[in-house]
């Protein structure tokens, strides 16, 4: 069972590092939000250069690439780095829903944190000793939240472009 676990997050990474893009269309969604917007204001939203709207943060960052599909996928930067850490639980996607006027920003749950949690409840059960490992699901949780309030910061820079007042013609590059 412990290979198995860790070939699950061996292939994660794999698939993440490589931005593969039906990784990031796939799983259990543990954070969604709904951004309203008219058809003006999706017409001229670009999610190009998101990551230089998030607030600084002293975690690591987010980093983003756009996907075949036309939405954006994101998550932790694999950057070395000393800044705080926590166990990054989602992968997330930004994507333009035009026929429900609609930006959503959805977060999917990591498969290694999903298939740990799935063994340790047994373990446990079997093995009432092994409580101590119960510290792992509470780190999971604690990590939730963490990244939970960086994916609302997400929605947040969605918000404040849709809302934009910039004019096209002052947007537009001289040519």
């Amino acid at each position: 069972m412990a290979i198995a676990l860790i070939a699950l997050l061996l292939i994660e990474l794999l698939l993440l590092a490589l931005w593969a893009p039906f990784f990031f269309r796939t799983g259990i969604v543990l954070f969604n939000q709904r951004i309203a917007a008219t058809p003006a204001e999706l017409a001229q939203l670009s999610l190009a250069g998101l990551e230089h709207d998030l607030p600084p943060d002293t975690w690591l960052c987010l980093v983003f690439r756009a996907l075949p599909d036309g939405s954006i996928a994101f998550r932790e930067s694999f950057v070395p780095s000393v800044g705080r850490r926590y166990f990054p639980l989602m992968r997330g996607r930004v994507m333009i829903d035009a026929r429900r006027r609609e930006v959503r920003v959805i977060g999917l749950c990591s498969w290694f944190a999903l298939g740990l949690t799935l063994m340790l409840v047994p373990v446990i059960l079997v093995r009432p000793a092994a409580w101590p490992m119960l510290v792992a699901l509470v780190l999971f949780y604690i990590g939730y939240f963490i990244q939970r309030r960086r994916y609302v910061e997400v929605v947040e820079a969605v918000r404040a472009r849709l809302r934009s007042e910039f004019p096209k013609r002052l947007v537009a590059a001289p040519q």
